[in-house]
């Protein structure tokens, strides 16, 4: 088989990083398990949104769902402290993506990006160094890997904020400060801080200075001598997101997933700050890696920088519709809100239902679908089956909708008068949204 040869470099970030999103990982699985969300989010649903071409992932018992999150929570373990880490790594990645692919109501852009991780984790080596395998078989210890190790993690790292960044270059953000104005004025009790929050220029400020960052941060945690002050802006800049908005384990996730960046040298002043001592590690002058990974590389970022840039071709306005949104890493830069129930029209015989949601819907299922095109086009086909089940086969299915977007007055959403039946596949529904009148 023919190979390429990448520069060699030390093991030590990758061991670093794979430490760090291992503990993350884990502490995430059964935070997501006290907080009781796998029944909100698996069992207590009788319908869930499933991804298209993924309508096969389905919940099991609950009994069940809690042995997977618990497998994927000891996997995330066991990736941190390198043991089994192939099996584990493995085990993580198949047990968290089918977590993320049972309800799309609950898609963050992180679980995405956590999934995209573990499998470029199951690429490499990171079990070599400083992990209980090393000490199981002891012949794969080793001080080095190839460059491209550390380079794919940088990449999809960058990926994340130089399209978070992109994504926030539309007038709603840069021009109005939308959503942020809404978001901030309702965090005035913030301490020390809180105050700032009453004037609009603030929100202005961190409106461009977060549009900014984003698009610049990559290149300045590339480049060694920026590359300190960078990664203090991540931890500000994380740190404040996480007070300000409670968005989770994205922010912790940047801050630590960061930490790739790190050259030896500067974990080796790292640790020498804490007293303690790493041995300095002689690299070779370069390592191979086979062309076949190196193009499926290649086709794996080709993918990762085009997908993102979709709805421009799909929509004229993504944030409305909503068409391409997913995996494009379009980071909280709407605030929407909805408000939809169906007319089901029986034409047989002139029968009239109003189905109100909320009476089959969790509290986020209802709160998402009514302002996502493609679920309200899915819970349509739900009541199909209903009616159809309870004797009534002809019948006609109509959406009243209205959705508000980064603080205009509620609108028309869904056409009221399309049948939604008559609207034969799920990406057909977008035809159907009304424009959005500014």
């Amino acid at each position: 088989m023919q190979h390429t040869r990448f520069k060699s470099t030390s093991i030590l970030p990758l061991v670093m990083f794979r430490i760090a999103f291992g503990f993350l990982m884990c502490f995430s699985m059964f935070r997501f398990m006290y907080m009781g969300w796998i029944e909100d989010a698996y069992t207590h649903p009788t319908f869930h949104f499933t991804y298209h071409f993924f309508d096969w992932v389905t919940p099991f018992s609950t009994n069940t769902m809690y042995a997977i999150v618990t497998l994927c929570g000891l996997s995330a373990l066991c990736i941190g402290i390198g043991f089994l880490y192939r099996i584990s790594t493995l085990l993580f990645f198949i047990s968290f993506t089918y977590l993320e692919l049972i309800e799309k109501s609950w898609y963050l852009n992180h679980y995405y990006f956590v999934s995209l991780v573990a499998f470029l984790l199951l690429l490499v080596p990171a079990n070599r160094y400083f992990a209980v395998d090393t000490k199981l078989f002891q012949k794969i210890k080793t001080h080095t890997v190839p460059a491209w190790t550390l380079l794919i993690f940088k990449l999809q790292l960058s990926v994340v904020y130089f399209y978070g960044g992109i994504a926030k270059l539309k007038s709603d953000w840069l021009l109005d400060a939308q959503p942020l104005t809404i978001w901030l004025k309702a965090r005035t009790d913030l301490p020390l801080l809180g105050w700032l929050f009453e004037y609009d220029l603030t929100a202005y400020v961190f409106s461009w200075s977060g549009m900014l960052y984003d698009i610049s941060i990559p290149f300045l945690l590339f480049y060694k001598k920026s590359r300190p002050l960078a990664y203090l802006l991540v931890v500000v800049f994380h740190v404040l997101t996480h007070a300000l908005f409670h968005i989770g384990m994205f922010p912790w996730l940047m801050i630590f997933g960061s930490l790739v960046f790190l050259s030896h040298q500067e974990w080796i002043q790292i640790f020498s700050f804490f007293k303690l001592q790493l041995p300095e590690f002689t690299t070779r002058t370069s390592q191979k890696i086979p062309k076949t990974l190196l193009l499926f590389l290649y086709l794996f970022f080709g993918f990762q920088f085009i997908f993102p840039l979709r709805h421009h071709v799909l929509s004229n306005n993504v944030l409305w519709t909503e068409h391409g949104l997913r995996f494009s890493w379009h980071v909280m830069i709407s605030e929407k809100n909805g408000f939809t129930e169906f007319e089901i029209i029986d034409k047989n015989s002139s029968k009239i239902w109003i189905d109100s949601p909320s009476l089959n819907l969790s509290t986020i299922q209802e709160k998402q679908f009514s302002f996502q095109p493609d679920m309200i086009w899915q819970y349509a086909q739900y009541l199909k089956k209903e009616y159809h089940n309870k004797g009534y086969p002809n019948i006609e299915i109509y959406a009243h909708s209205k959705v508000a977007l980064n603080g205009r007055a509620s609108q028309p959403f869904i056409n009221p008068k399309q049948d939604l039946l008559k609207v034969t596949h799920i990406n057909h529904i977008y035809k159907h949204v009304l424009p959005l009148r500014e």
